[in-house]
């Protein structure tokens, strides 16, 4: 609520400044009035008076004293004065006092008008900074104290298959990170992707502001249920839902119930890291899932991340995505060349698929003994060591192997959870450093190939056929150096090229580079080189 005070000892002006405009329209509320410096105090000890509009000549105290006195005691108030004279003394000491106008009388009403929504603006601009501040100072205070927990690192040794995820082994690392959960309940996986800062920040007020949308997402999406929100090794966040009797339960008795509860609340989410936090943000949303199945239900919403292009700041749910027909094998029967040429296509769906029917076929076959257990782990193996051999790479490439592959298997249901997980690890290990370097390699290339076109983040991406907030992420872990940085770079040695080699005004260089805005140019130029684009081109001048 904005509210305004006008102080002049003339009745007729008072009011006069009171009618020539349409106030509320404006902006303002309510609009006091006083005809001296006392009452003017009256009212500003009982109301927060946000526009202050003082004559100066009045005949008690003038108004650049009652302004000093407002500096003092109500800080936020923006002042502006009115006078009959144009004296350079009146309005120097205005300027002094930090007035936002002078103006000078009889006031014209659409030139008051217009000082007035310049001052709310200033109020508002001076509100959002202050909002700003405060909450950063409150999340840099948090973050300093934050710690590495062991129930985050938990989570990532799950999700990158770092851990054993069946048998003693899950339940002796929930014991050891304090987690109160049973080897055999059920998570709920929800992939936050921030896609976009929607203002300017470095590294350092990033990594602040993410930690900021973390305990958002543990307030919004957890909303006091047993839960966790992790980021995982590759730098993802996830918010980890546990299935007790908040979790699923609580979806299940909200207003609207089961998914659509999840996509509402992904809304709130998103609105509200878009109101405090400057970020544009979309949800992927899972479904419930076992611990020893949850680092494939996550690798499957990277998947959906890395593949969306079109729907952004949007709540996504997860759907299986269906597979072609599997061929037939008799029950407990590898088909070892089989398997092996999957593997070596890079075919993790199917693979992971093949090891599901095998189980479920078995489980379904009367008098299965230990030995088709030993006889399916061991050809399993041969396949795993075979696959690394044709790729060239070691087994310590792969992380945590020799724990997996001298892992004891004791039942169906154990292997099943061992061969998903060590055919993921050494399929990721093969596959994605070389899917890595290629999308960055050709991301790269485009960058300078179009280097004088309008690029952005968004039109890479789309050459490479990514999420921009999954490239961005995969570019800054391969090559320590954000995307857009990369991008403004390539662009400002661009435009140095051209300073040394053309005769071109610096101002025909910031538009050949892609840049309409001529001080945004010079700006980013200095930042890059300490100099701006003339004063680099007169020392270039001087040295040739």
């Amino acid at each position: 609520m904005m509210e305004m005070l006008i102080v002049d000892d003339e009745k007729f002006a008072v009011e006069g400044i009171c009618r020539c405009n349409d106030w509320q329209a404006l902006g303002i509320d309510e609009v006091h009035t006083a005809n001296h410096a006392d009452e003017a105090r009256e009212i500003m000890h009982d109301r927060r008076i946000d526009i202050l509009i003082c004559d100066i000549e009045m005949p008690d105290e003038d108004g650049l004293s009652l302004v000093r006195w407002v500096k003092e005691y109500s800080p936020h108030t923006e002042s502006l004065f009115l006078t009959c004279h144009s004296e350079f003394d009146y309005a120097k000491q205005a300027i002094n006092l930090g007035s936002s106008d002078y103006l000078l009388k009889p006031v014209d009403g659409e030139e008051l008008a217009g000082a007035v929504t310049r001052m709310l603006q200033a109020i508002r601009e001076k509100e959002e900074n202050e909002r700003y501040t405060e909450m950063y100072r409150k999340y840099y205070s948090l973050w300093k104290k934050q710690k590495p927990r062991l129930v985050e690192r938990f989570w990532q040794d799950l999700l990158s298959r770092r851990l054993l995820s069946f048998g003693d082994f899950l339940e002796r690392a929930l014991q050891d990170a304090q987690i109160d959960l049973h080897p055999d309940d059920r998570v709920l996986p929800i992939l936050i992707s921030i896609e976009e800062w929607n203002k300017p920040m470095d590294s350092r007020n990033q990594e602040i502001m993410e930690y900021a949308v973390k305990k958002a997402a543990e307030e919004i999406w957890l909303g006091g249920q047993p839960g966790e929100v992790i980021t995982d090794k590759t730098g993802v966040m996830f918010a980890i839902v546990y299935d007790s009797a908040g979790g699923e339960a609580a979806a299940a008795s909200a207003p609207d119930s089961g998914l659509d509860w999840w996509a509402q609340t992904g809304i709130r989410f998103i609105n509200v890291c878009r109101e405090y936090f400057y970020c544009s943000v979309t949800c992927y949303v899972g479904k419930y899932a076992s611990l020893q199945e949850l680092p494939g239900l996550c690798e499957s919403l990277k998947n959906m991340e890395r593949d969306n292009i079109t729907r952004t700041q949007s709540v996504l749910l997860y759907a299986p995505q269906s597979l072609q027909a599997l061929p037939s094998a008799g029950p407990g029967e590898i088909h070892i060349s089989e398997w092996a040429n999957y593997m070596l296509n890079g075919d993790k769906e199917t693979m992971l698929r093949l090891i599901h029917r095998i189980v479920s076929r078995l489980e379904a076959t009367p008098n299965v003994q230990g030995k088709h257990l030993s006889t399916l782990h061991q050809d399993t193996l041969q396949i795993i060591y075979h696959f690394l051999q044709v790729k060239g790479i070691s087994s310590n490439h792969v992380p945590q192997f020799s724990m997996w592959a001298s892992a004891q298997i004791r039942s169906l249901r154990h292997y099943m959870h061992w061969a998903e997980s060590l055919v993921s690890a050494v399929m990721e290990a093969a596959f994605e450093p070389v899917e890595r370097d290629g999308v960055i390699q050709k991301s790269i290339r485009y960058i300078h190939h179009n280097v004088e076109e309008d690029l952005s983040r968004e039109d890479v991406a789309a050459h490479v056929g990514l999420n921009p907030a999954y490239l961005s992420r995969l570019f800054k872990k391969e090559t320590g150096q954000n995307l857009i940085d990369f991008l403004i770079e390539a662009k400002m040695n661009r435009a140095k090229e051209l300073l040394d080699t053309t005769g071109m005004t610096v101002s025909a260089i910031a538009q050949q580079v892609g840049y309409s805005n001529f001080s945004h140019f010079t700006k980013m130029f200095r930042k890059q080189f300490d100099v701006n684009p003339h004063e680099y081109r007169n020392v270039t001048k001087r040295m040739d």
